[in-house]
């Protein structure tokens, strides 16, 4: 404590020289602070304001047929029961949207229709970030859910000046639905939105349930999930590592009856999976008895056993009529296959089992989903062996990545593979946009290396001044060895007097950056479509200071000063009394 009160009365006996250099300290550790707060509102504003809308934190694809713009899943209550009972998440909401040229007064544009739910209720939290990114200047959005307007929507201020439409207006456009048909429809102007963002300008906001039918969504069907979670710095990987076990999938399977011309016996249907490998390894297990595997091998491809044909009465070439039970419909659906091939016993997975090629089979299973096996008939128990790897599955899993490199080469295998069944990707904002933390972390060394530059200069002044100090009192320095003051003592209360400087500068800086910060987003930009406009929040500038980041700037500094000041500190505390005593500077 007595090194402490000499430390701090030191300070005060010479004023003017440590009110210069902290100012200069205290200039430095606000502009390290102001530019560290602006770096990680940047990451916020990319994250939580437009990721968080792109993408959700955790994010459930499908893709069927591989099919980047067809992400549709026809069993929404199995992928919903993935995601059940997970207390982290806040909301789950649909991605459903679709690219669309849209025709109003004379002109017409692009936009991307946005299905939203309005009807499930949205938290405070929810409404204000929303609010903050979508700012509707007229209408509300409740208003997109009212029956007795047709197709209501909410455009945003910019798009709805081009195409010379305002409130009430009607809007056409042109698109394509989930399956590749060319649709039109018209859309009512229930509300106007302003947004910053020239890259979310174009987005149109449309009712859910009515977004869903336009694109030849059934009830039971479902886009791509978006999921909003609690901490979802913390949360995010093991969440998605949880919703993707849970997602492994089975051999796809339909229960089924088949009919001959002997009469209708209990099947299942299987998927064979049709890539040239697959192929070579099938042809070498099937032994034939009639037909041919390069027939067997086409699209429409199907593969009966010798048993079951004799049973049906038909042979390599005759049409079999196919019936089963529909998950979600009460009628059952019937379709005719002509047998491509007939095989022995040998090697075959199953008597009852008929195999068809897995791109019509997925044509057959997705179009109309199967019902499970009835009570009385045995499940199918996954072939092994020979067979394993090599029947089609409910779905293809796609493996977990890690960063933006990983998930870039995981679609571009997508792309190439051209797989026959839905994939499905469990995915967070953290592998999608990695690029943004490694923005934020180029922003912040750029910063840290900038005002490094700027406290080492400054830092020479600590260093030039503790000399100068220690020069000036060097009889003060030989009396209080006299008297008996160690050699670490004076070292330690000059290391200390720099400690309290630097403490007391950084905590000013502190206080300094924050009224920058403040006065600095009050300033009001017109971005007027400069992609810039994206960086803002309610057009000012967003500033999000941290406590590890301002602490860690602080530790930074004041470490910098300690280990500056030790050696001049040290060359003061080995002056021999005697000589300290007799000096007259």
């Amino acid at each position: 404590m007595l090194l402490i009160r000499l430390s701090l009365r030191n300070l005060l006996r010479q004023k003017r020289r440590n009110i210069l250099l902290g100012s200069a300290m205290a200039i430095g550790v606000a502009i390290l602070v102001t530019a560290n707060s602006f770096s990680h509102g940047i990451s916020d504003i990319m994250f939580n304001k437009i990721m968080r809308y792109v993408t959700g934190h955790v994010a459930v694809r499908f893709n069927e047929r591989g099919g980047v713009m067809r992400e549709i899943f026809r069993d929404k209550e199995r992928v919903l029961a993935a995601i059940k009972n997970e207390p982290v998440i806040e909301e789950a909401d649909e991605s459903i949207g679709m690219f669309a040229r849209a025709i109003g007064n004379g002109r017409s544009d692009n936009i991307v229709l946005v299905g939203i739910d309005t009807k499930k209720g949205i938290s405070k939290k929810a409404l204000k970030e929303m609010e903050a990114s979508f700012r509707l200047v007229e209408g509300q959005w409740k208003d997109v859910e009212n029956a007795s307007i047709e197709n209501p929507v909410i455009i945003s201020e910019e798009k709805a000046r081009y195409l010379n439409v305002k409130k009430n207006d009607i809007v056409r456009v042109r698109f394509r639905n989930m399956f590749g048909q060319d649709q039109a429809a018209r859309l009512t102007v229930a509300g106007i939105t302003r947004n910053d963002n020239i890259f979310m300008q174009a987005v149109t906001f449309l009712e859910l349930a009515r977004a869903k039918e336009l694109l030849g969504y059934r009830p039971y069907e479902t886009g791509s999930l978006s999921l909003t979670i609690k901490d979802p710095q913390k949360n995010a990987f093991a969440l998605a590592g949880r919703i993707h076990e849970r997602l492994k999938p089975g051999a796809a399977v339909i229960y089924a009856s088949a009919a001959g011309r002997a009469g209708r016996n209990p099947v299942m249907l299987l998927g064979y999976k049709s890539d040239n490998e697959a192929k070579k390894k099938i042809s070498g297990i099937l032994k034939l008895t009639a037909g041919s595997f390069e027939k067997a091998f086409k699209k429409d491809g199907v593969i009966v056993p010798s048993g079951l044909a004799r049973t049906l009465g038909v042979s390599a070439g005759d049409a079999i009529n196919i019936r089963y039970d529909r998950k979600f419909e009460k009628t059952p659906k019937e379709a005719s296959y002509h047998i491509s091939a007939v095989c022995s016993a040998t090697g075959y997975p199953d008597e009852n089992v008929i195999l068809m090629n897995d791109s019509g089979f997925y044509d057959l299973y997705y179009e109309d989903l199967p019902a499970g096996p009835g009570p009385e008939v045995k499940p199918y128990s996954a072939a092994r062996g020979a067979w394993d790897g090599l029947v089609a599955p409910e779905w293809i899993l796609l493996k977990r990545t890690f960063n933006t490199e990983e998930y870039k080469r995981k679609y571009q295998e997508i792309s190439r593979n051209k797989w026959k069944g839905t994939t499905i990707d469990v995915s967070t904002m953290y592998e999608t946009a990695s690029d943004i933390l490694k923005l934020e972390s180029v922003l912040n060394i750029i910063t840290i290396s900038a005002v490094l530059i700027l406290f080492f200069i400054i830092l020479l002044g600590v260093v030039n001044t503790l000399r100068m100090t220690i020069r000036e009192r060097t009889r003060e320095i030989g009396t209080m060895r006299a008297i008996g003051m160690q050699r670490a003592d004076v070292r330690n209360m000059f290391i200390l007097e720099t400690f309290f400087l630097t403490l007391f500068s950084a905590v000013i800086g502190i206080i300094t950056g924050f009224i920058v910060m403040r006065l600095l987003s009050l300033i009001n930009f017109q971005p007027q479509d400069n992609p810039l406009g994206m960086l803002l929040v309610n057009r000012h500038l967003y500033f999000l200071p941290t406590f590890p980041g301002i602490a860690g700037s602080v530790l930074l500094i004041i470490a910098i000063a300690v280990v500056t000041a030790w050696f001049p500190a040290r060359r003061g505390a080995n002056l021999p009394p005697a000589k300290a005593l007799r000096y007259f500077g």
